[in-house]
């Protein structure tokens, strides 16, 4: 060995000792509850002269101000908008829950009017978890991508349609669509069929197992399968109204773990003249109907899966020469929010494997790490797995 190998041998287990001492201390401190302090204006009327009443209704008019900032943080706007009556029955009218401690800074009442501003701490960890729990994603949150595989029989079919078969591979159906656009809305992610180059000619009915496999073909994480069928109902209206009856029935599994993440069965009655446009519309009333129920429950299994401990292999390549830079990224690494623990399980001349314990996938992982900016050096993440990120160290 050259005196120039024994030299960055040593400095290559100088700079791993803290590394190490780091990682064989074991899991870190559970991480402290997110706290946000904001002052907020609050305002309301002195009614009958009676002040303090007055006082107490612009401080929880302050804090309800508070709790709607958080959600706004939180959520996009499109995303309030389209559930803002969701989120103002669950959220919104039991601020209470989310309300860490407040003080009032100052007032003024001017005629019958008073003004405060308070300095308010909003719990934003117990918003978040309450808000996926009603099946509204976190603004910036990996979003789990879905697979649909619904088959659908108009009330003028004779057959299902569903687009596994010998059929167009694009199409949504009609209940897919209504099911797809409310999820969307719920911050679901839709994946892109068209990667498919060829009709796949598969029955309707496939095994659970094989649905599963095509979803993670089309780098779907959750596949809901399911039928949308629409009838002529009794007419019980008279005259040239007809009642037309749809019923879609759906399951959610999860890609990863193939568990079931929720099921949901909607029925929709319309009348119409027409027996093309009344079914259509009791289907899309059934699928959006269908799309609510599923976001509740696809969200909130979605996160208790995300929220439970993965093993991942970090796999990097390039440290020699460039030990402290991987000794940084590693510090980095285990500073990410959802990473729990960090050991080493292999050290070569020009390769490293770190086993992370994260809650989370790889994908969400590789994200992570590609949003930190590091002093010094960059890193390429060439390659990601449901098992690994393949990491590659770049010198500047």
């Amino acid at each position: 060995m050259t005196p120039g190998q024994l030299i960055d041998r040593w400095l290559t287990i100088i700079l791993l000792i803290p590394m190490l001492l780091a990682v064989a201390s074991g899991s870190p401190a559970a991480k402290e509850s997110v706290v946000k302090q904001m002052n907020v204006l609050g305002s309301a009327m002195v009614y009958n002269g009676n002040l303090a009443n007055g006082r107490q209704n612009a401080v929880d008019d302050a804090l309800a101000s508070a709790v709607g900032q958080a959600v706004m943080e939180i959520l996009t706007s499109k995303i309030v908008v389209r559930r803002f009556q969701l989120i103002s029955d669950r959220i919104l009218n039991q601020r209470e829950n989310y309300i860490r401690n407040y003080r009032v800074l100052t007032e003024n009442v001017s005629g019958k009017t008073i003004r405060i501003l308070v300095q308010v701490s909003v719990g934003l960890d117990r918003i978040s978890k309450d808000l996926a729990n009603l099946g509204l994603t976190r603004a910036g949150a990996v979003s789990p991508r879905l697979v649909f595989m619904i088959a659908e029989k108009k009330v003028t079919d004779t057959d299902y349609r569903f687009w596994w078969g010998a059929g167009q591979r694009n199409d949504r159906t009609i209940c897919e669509r209504a099911m797809a656009s409310v999820l969307q809305s719920a911050g679901f992610e839709l994946t892109d069929r068209s990667v498919l180059n060829a009709p796949l000619n598969l029955p309707r009915g496939l095994p659970q197992a094989d649905m599963i496999a095509l979803a993670q073909r089309l780098g779907g994480d959750v596949v809901i399968v399911g039928s949308g069928m629409a009838v002529t109902a009794s007419n019980t209206m008279g005259g040239s109204l007809q009642a037309f009856e749809a019923m879609v029935e759906a399951q959610a599994y999860s890609v990863k773990t193939g568990q079931r993440m929720g099921g949901t069965r909607q029925k929709s009655v319309v009348s119409d003249q027409n027996n093309l446009t009344g079914g259509r519309e009791a289907l899309a009333e059934a699928g959006a109907l269908a799309g609510d129920a599923l976001a509740r429950q696809v969200m909130a299994a979605w996160k208790r899966e995300q929220d439970s401990n993965t093993v991942i292999d970090a796999i990097v390549e390039g440290t020699s020469g460039q030990i402290a830079s991987f000794v940084r990224l590693r510090t980095s690494m285990s500073s990410l929010p959802g990473v729990r623990e960090l050991k080493m399980k292999e050290m070569a001349a020009d390769r490293a494997v770190v086993a992370v314990s994260y809650q989370g996938d790889t994908r969400s992982l590789a994200d992570a790490l590609l949003l930190k900016t590091f002093n010094g050096f960059g890193i390429d993440i060439y390659e990601v797995t449901p098992e690994a990120v393949y990491i590659r160290l770049i010198q500047r």
